[in-house]
């Protein structure tokens, strides 16, 4: 008994502390992340497991580029102070860079970015920052090469099992060369002190790495080889390398070759995301066909190396005469397929559209071979869009604009795997208002289902971060997961059995409030480890239900245990799972 009452009391000192606001429900006011004076450049996000996230940026508002962070938790209230936490404030010589960010199995934030604290080039640091604000790896963060004056850029990073970070950037040798490292939780070099090297093939140049997770603490690699200029470059290849947790390649001596046609674009680069099983997926511009402008393509290669589609990858569309670019792609894990969207522009490129394509999981073509009309052709100027996966269907959002209008709209839909929209009556939603422009738009979807999109925004004159949440059925602000079912106040506060228990795979669990609270529900495995937590911000006194999918979790048979804060009443019950 006194093992079970330690462990229930442990689980009750977790559950987090509360919040006082909740996601906008109007696409014109947003939530603002950081409004400080000064431009908010080049915004990155990660997911945290409680249904938030973390948004971190570039900052002007000293007179050059620190670096800033911020979490939101699940109802979209920040965590940190007011404006964002200060990571660095280090000068960057540009904002024109691109960096990265993710999150580890323990929620911490992992920033990789480039500065020139150490010299005339910018060159790459990496830091560890705490659900709570703290530096886990040192104030300073860990620089991840000794050589300050060779320029070091475009840091890109990938979780590995156990919490080790792999990181990639560019080294500007000549020729120049990707540069990599793995990093132990804390704070520990694996690999050679200035990391290791991948190299083009003779005068090949290597640029644009990126990387992704794979299985046994291994990570992929992505990168391209070029010859000649950078802006008109010869010889243009995508490859691909499986480094292993020792740092050694495990395919071919030096990369594997997943384009080889030697007609790409500069100031395109390939786009590369996990596939969700240990391989990846990857899209890209080229112009190999003579009736085709440019076109954009994709391929799946899974964990051993194996390309999944055709040779030098599967077109989005035929249709000839046509300028694509601006790709990205998803894969669903439920049913294998592959998603893309990109931006598509007439032949004299002063009409575009928004066009997408889904794929089998040989990568033909589903969507007939011409793709999925999603912006009709016309003086549309969107300058980024984004792509998710969720359930069958995929989420693409859009930063949307007219020519000759300083003022951007984002904008969102969900489709089925037939096509059509699940959002808004069959037409795109828009959840960024049309006052000021748009730039660095992303979205992550989490464990509850719903996306979290974030942009830099300049409604107030100047570029500021704002974010805003869609629900899984297409609707803003509080989680649909969540209904009240009673609005007389009760005599108590109250959590109750959840139903049907045992369940499978979804549950109701039912609470009662006395007064007005914040309310954070969290659940629990039998180790006491946190498997999805959900901040439902303030609500009124009265009686709630919540609907808990442990499919969407993707939680084992087994007992569960789930727990209520709601102001200063805390209370946990055990629930099982049967498949």
């Amino acid at each position: 008994m006194k093992i079970k009452f330690y462990f229930f009391s442990l689980i009750l000192l977790l559950v987090a502390g509360v919040s006082y606001s909740q996601w906008s429900v109007d696409p014109n006011t947003n939530t603002p992340v950081c409004t400080a004076t000064g431009e908010q450049a080049v915004p990155k996000i990660s997911l945290t497991s409680d249904g938030g996230c973390y948004i971190t940026w570039f900052d002007n508002r000293s007179g050059s580029y620190a670096v800033y962070l911020q979490r939101l938790n699940s109802a979209g209230v920040p965590q940190f102070t007011a404006n964002g936490l200060l990571i660095s404030s280090n000068a960057q010589n540009t904002s024109l860079v691109d960096w990265d960010m993710i999150t580890d199995d323990s929620n911490n934030a992992i920033i990789a970015f480039t500065d020139i604290r150490a010299g005339g080039q910018i060159n790459p640091y990496i830091y560890k920052i705490s659900p709570t604000g703290t530096f886990l790896w040192g104030a300073n963060g860990i620089s991840l090469n000794s050589q300050s004056s060779v320029f070091q850029a475009n840091p890109k990073l990938a979780k590995c099992t156990g919490n080790n970070i792999f990181v990639t950037w560019i080294y500007s040798s000549s020729p120049r060369v990707a540069k990599y490292q793995r990093i132990s939780p804390g704070g520990v070099k694996q690999f050679a002190a200035d990391g290791l090297s991948i190299s083009g093939t003779g005068s090949e140049a290597i640029d644009f790495p990126n990387v992704v997770t794979s299985d046994n603490g291994s990570a992929i690699m992505t990168f391209i080889g070029y010859t000649g200029s950078f802006i008109s470059p010869g010889n243009y290849k995508i490859y691909t390398q499986k480094i292993s947790s020792n740092g050694g390649s495990v395919w071919n001596a030096n990369f594997d070759t997943v384009y080889s046609l030697g007609r790409g674009s500069g100031f395109n680069p390939p786009q590369t995301n996990s596939d969700g099983n240990n391989g990846f997926v990857i899209c890209w511009q080229d112009d190999r066909s003579s009736t085709n402008a440019s076109n954009v393509y994709v391929q799946r290669v899974n964990a051993a190396g194996q390309k999944l589609f055709p040779v030098n990858g599967s077109a989005g569309d035929v249709t000839a005469g046509m300028v694509r670019n601006t790709m990205q792609a998803c894969v669903n894990t439920t049913t294998n397929e592959t998603f893309m969207f990109w931006k598509e522009a007439n032949g004299g490129q002063t009409q575009y559209s928004c066009v997408g394509q889904r794929f089998s999981a040989a990568g033909d073509r589903l969507w007939t071979d011409a793709g999925l009309n999603v912006i009709p052709m016309g003086n549309n100027s969107f300058v980024t869009l984004d792509c998710q996966s969720v359930d069958t269907n995929a989420v693409v959002y859009i930063n949307d604009g007219v020519f000759g209008s300083s003022n951007n709209i984002v904008r969102a839909a969900k489709f089925n795997r037939s096509g059509s929209i699940a959002w808004n009556s069959g037409a795109l939603m828009t959840i960024g208002g049309s006052t000021g422009a748009k730039s660095r738009m992303a979205a992550k979807i989490n464990s509850n289902k719903m996306s979290i999109v974030m942009w830099g925004d300049s409604r107030s004159g100047i570029y500021d971060i704002y974010a805003q949440n869609i629900n899984n059925n297409g609707t803003l602000g509080p989680a649909t997961n969540i209904q009240q079912i009673s609005g007389e106040t009760p005599n108590g506060f109250e959590l109750k059995q959840n139903f049907p228990n045992p369940f499978n795979p979804t549950t109701n669990i039912v609470y009662s409030l006395k007064v007005n609270s914040a309310v954070t529900i969290k659940v629990y495995n039998t180790l006491g480890k946190e498997v999805t937590a959900v901040s439902f911000g303030m609500q009124n006194a009265g009686s709630y239900s919540y609907s808990l999918d442990a499919g969407a979790l993707n939680l084992s048979s087994g007992i569960y245990y789930y727990a209520i804060q709601a102001g200063d009443f805390k209370d946990i019950k055990k629930m099982m799972l049967v498949k």
